[in-house]
């Protein structure tokens, strides 16, 4: 109770610290509005000079003078509040002014104080600060009928230094000068109709061999803050050869920063506490915004446009490109809010660089997903108007929407699809294949290899998402896809992207956002061609750039972290930016580097940060947070490091279960502690309870960097066939594309691994058909008959002829209809007998009459 008793007071006299600069600062531009007579530096800079009002809290009085106030200290009965202050006035000359919160900044305020979870009595740690403006009702508005006088630097020099004695005043009860001096000069200065630049040269000598004999406000306990606010004020008073570059230039400056002080007392009034953290092992930490998006403010509002145009009623597409760390998806998650509140919905992927077999799967997985939210913030009655309208536009090819998301079930009931088709389906399966539910139709291997009808190539795909995101996207519900790192991305992918997108019968509601690396692309990729095709259908289109933070706002983030005035971080600043270019990440790496190696420290005995300078200015670290990274990964525990390493080989992501098999293998026993270890230095973390997640892809490419380049793929190839070999006669189907991905990297030397991995990819490929993912299955048949010995079909021949099958089947839906008449033929030169050639040549057939040649496919 006595620390928020202090914490009040602290904030009610900086309140009224802020209100003196204000007016003060505003009488300095008003001459021709006040009586020339009264223009005397030494009345208007005494604290006797002035008033302060409240609120009508106290039944004795609602106003008490400037002096009253200093003297008041948290133990007389009436205690205003310091959101009670409502004015500072100036007695000689009389100007009013009065000080507060815009109208809907206390309106809410109001509304968490009676609601009792806001106001002064919360947690003295969630003190929230005030938005304070300030008018002067008897004065013109600034900028209007005012005359700007120019103004000398040594008179704004005496005006700050007068200032700081009267603050100095304010926050210790005391003058900053011998009382018997410091109160006749200011009466000796008084009496004068008015100052010349002299007599305030004469005040600021006579002042100023008084200034070093007064107690440092430090001593008294204040705020860090404070005391050096008002000391840099006192320090105007020195001689040009003498002035600290701390001190303050002008009334404008001093406003901003005690403006800053009571926007967030946490951050920059009260001093920072010591906390136990893996990170500050009980010293201060840096306090990072994580949520603030610094010097985005154009970019914000060009993409929120963009989404407003799209909730309007129309399809847009936003490209977002830049360095890695430069904030792309920042920017992007900083319209996730807008989106909610307009009851759109958000779907998102990140392609991953290891994993680039999957960029098709992946983006049809997010449309399964909408499925999801879709459910969840819909009614019951929206839902079966929905089911119409997905009857009405699929008809009987549901059961193709229903094989490719079989999240749909969860938006179309058995009772309300059989009643929006007008027939008697008593149960959902029915509308599929082989009468399986829709959330069971997983097909085996036999399935795949004997069902032709229902292929689905990428040109079906297309479509059919299409009619989808038609249906469930509207103006009173958008959708928005956010596709991060297209650099990985491949052409089947960005083609299924432009299908939906150049919709010819108008899917007028969909948000499309892509972001890519732009200097891991060149202009032949195929976000560029995606980019013209798209704005030549007539899409609006969207390309933006993004650059390293101005210094401006590169200071302005580090002034957040330190909790220091800006002004004062500005030296600390321009080297930080020499050093990262403004790129964010690498500015948050940066600057946690400089704390590790003690080259930032936060000084207990200042209750400030300070910096070696020198130091840090030699530091060589080539231009890339890598480096940095790096260095402090292979500062860790070899447990730490295998935990790393092994999460890099999987990509972004991994799943939880790939770590629990490999702790049953003694070389990776500490696995699971390493992790935690990871998680606990703030390189991962842990997304539900299945997976793990990099927080960065610079994180990642970090710990992936730990492994010699010589060494990655036998690295890879190793650690899958540890996985496959501990998992086999396991459900592995959640993993089983990462296991596949892993030994694809090398090769196995042993006949009887190599067949081990044959069978590996062939799992995996069949569940890339189920998938519907037509590029994955290609690759991974492909792999798996490479895996088979040359003479395979005579020594695996159903397994063979399956694979054969399978991937002919594959290449089709891809559009390689060479490659899959090719392989066609090798099982009809291949196969023992006419039962296993019916499949195909049943696909031989359905090919050539695709293409329009019925005399060939009825020869």
């Amino acid at each position: 109770e006595d620390e928020t008793n202090e914490k009040e007071v602290i904030l009610r006299k900086t309140t009224i610290a802020y209100g003196l600069a204000e007016l003060l600062m505003r009488t300095r531009t008003q001459h021709h509005c006040i009586d020339p007579s009264s223009l005397s530096l030494g009345v208007q800079f005494s604290i006797d000079n002035f008033v302060v009002r409240y609120s009508d809290v106290s039944p004795s009085s609602s106003s008490s003078s400037l002096a009253a106030s200093s003297a008041t200290t948290g133990h007389v009965d009436f205690q205003p509040r310091w959101k009670d202050i409502t004015g500072v006035d100036m007695i000689s000359p009389p100007i009013l002014m009065n000080i507060g919160e815009p109208s809907f900044l206390r309106a809410v305020d109001s509304s968490n104080d009676d609601n009792g979870d806001g106001g002064d009595d919360r947690d003295v740690n969630e003190i929230v600060g005030r938005y304070l403006e300030v008018e002067f009702p008897t004065l013109p508005e600034a900028g209007t009928t005012s005359t700007l006088f120019a103004i000398s630097q040594s008179e704004e020099d005496a005006r700050c230094h007068l200032l700081g004695a009267i603050l100095y005043e304010l926050f210790s009860h005391r003058s900053p000068f011998p009382e018997e001096e410091g109160r006749g000069q200011q009466q000796q200065l008084g009496r004068e109709d008015d100052a010349s630049p002299r007599e305030l040269e004469h005040v600021r000598k006579k002042s100023r061999s008084q200034t070093s004999s007064h107690s440092p406000l430090f001593d008294l306990g204040l705020p860090s803050s404070v005391c050096l606010l008002v000391r840099n004020l006192l320090e105007c008073g020195d001689e040009n050869e003498h002035r600290p570059e701390d001190a303050y230039d002008s009334l404008e400056t001093v406003s901003k920063d005690l403006h800053l002080l009571l926007l967030d007392p946490n951050r920059f009034l009260f001093n920072h506490e010591q906390t136990t953290t893996s990170e500050t092992n009980g010293g201060v930490q840096l306090l990072f915004r994580k949520h603030q998006l610094y010097g985005r403010e154009n970019e914000v509002s060009l993409i929120t446009d963009a989404f407003c145009r799209v909730s309007a009623g129309r399809s847009e597409a936003f490209f977002i490109g830049g360095f890695s760390g430069s904030g792309k998806s920042r920017l992007v998650n900083s319209l996730t809010a807008r989106v909610d509140i307009n009851e759109g919905y958000v779907i998102t992927h990140k392609f991953d660089q290891i994993s680039k077999e999957m960029p098709l799967t992946g983006v049809i997985s997010v449309f399964n997903d909408l499925c999801l939210l879709i459910g969840e913030k819909r009614s019951r009655k929206d839902l079966l108007v929905l089911a119409d309208d997905l009857a009405e536009c699929f008809g009987v090819d549901f059961p193709l929407l229903a094989r490719l998301l079989p999240n749909v079930d969860l938006l179309v009931l058995a009772d309300d699809l059989s009643e929006s088709f007008g027939v008697d389906f008593p149960l959902l399966e029915r509308l599929l294949p082989n009468g399986q539910a829709i959330s069971s139709h997983r097909p085996s291997r036999v399935d795949c290899a004997n069902e032709s009808d229902g292929q689905m190539n990428l040109r079906s795909i297309r479509f059919v998402l299409r009619r989808f995101v038609k249906v469930v996207s509207s103006k009173s519900h958008p959708v928005m896809l956010f596709l991060d790192d297209l650099q990985w991305c491949d052409n089947s992918a960005l083609a299924l992207i432009e299908g939906i997108l150049c919709d010819g019968g108008g899917c007028s509601h969909l948000f499309f956002v892509g972001s890519y690396r732009s200097n891991q692309v060149t202009d032949d990729h195929g976000i560029f061609h995606l980019m013209k095709s798209v704005r030549s259908s007539g899409v609006p289109t969207t390309r933006l750039n993004l650059e390293g933070l101005t210094p401006e706002d590169l200071n302005i983030m580090v002034s957040d972290a330190m909790g220091m005035f800006p002004r004062v971080c500005e030296p600390f600043t321009d080297i930080v930016f020499q050093k990262t270019k403004g790129n964010p990440f690498f500015v948050l790496e940066f600057l946690r580097s400089l704390v590790d190696g003690a080259l930032l420290q936060y000084s207990i005995p200042s209750r400030r940060w300070v910096w070696d300078e020198d130091l840090i200015c030699a530091m060589d670290i080539t231009g890339n947070v890598l480096y940095l990274l790096v260095s402090k990964m292979i500062g860790l525990s070899e447990n730490v490091q295998l935990a790393l390493k092994t999460a890099a080989c999987f990509g972004i992501k991994m799943q939880e279960s790939i770590i629990q098999y490999l702790s049953t293998i003694p070389e990776y026993s500490s696995i699971q502690s390493g992790m935690e270890c990871v998680i606990a230095e703030g390189f991962m973390v842990k997304v539900g309870t299945t997976e793990f997640k990099f927080v960065h892809d610079k994180v990642r490419e970090a710990a992936y960097s730990l492994i010699p380049d010589s060494e990655k793929n036998q690295y890879h190839c190793s650690l899958g066939a540890k996985i496959y070999s501990i998992s086999k006669g396991c459900n592995v189907d959640d993993i089983i594309f990462s296991i596949a991905d892993q030994v694809n990297h090398g090769t196995a030397q042993s006949p009887e691994l190599r067949l081990d991995f044959a069978e590996l990819n062939e799992m995996a490929g069949v569940k890339a058909v189920g998938c519907l993912d037509c590029v994955a299955a290609h690759s991974y048949l492909n792999n798996a008959l490479t895996f088979l010995p040359s003479d395979h079909w005579k020594s695996h021949y159903e397994q063979s002829r399956r694979l054969c099958f399978l991937l002919a089947k594959s290449a089709y839906s891809c559009g390689g209809v060479e490659k899959a008449q090719g392989i066609l033929q090798e099982i009809l030169n291949q196969a023992h007998c006419l039962a296993d050639k019916l499949d195909a040549y049943h696909l031989v057939v359905s090919i050539l009459y695709d293409r329009g040649k019925l005399g060939e496919a009825y020869a």
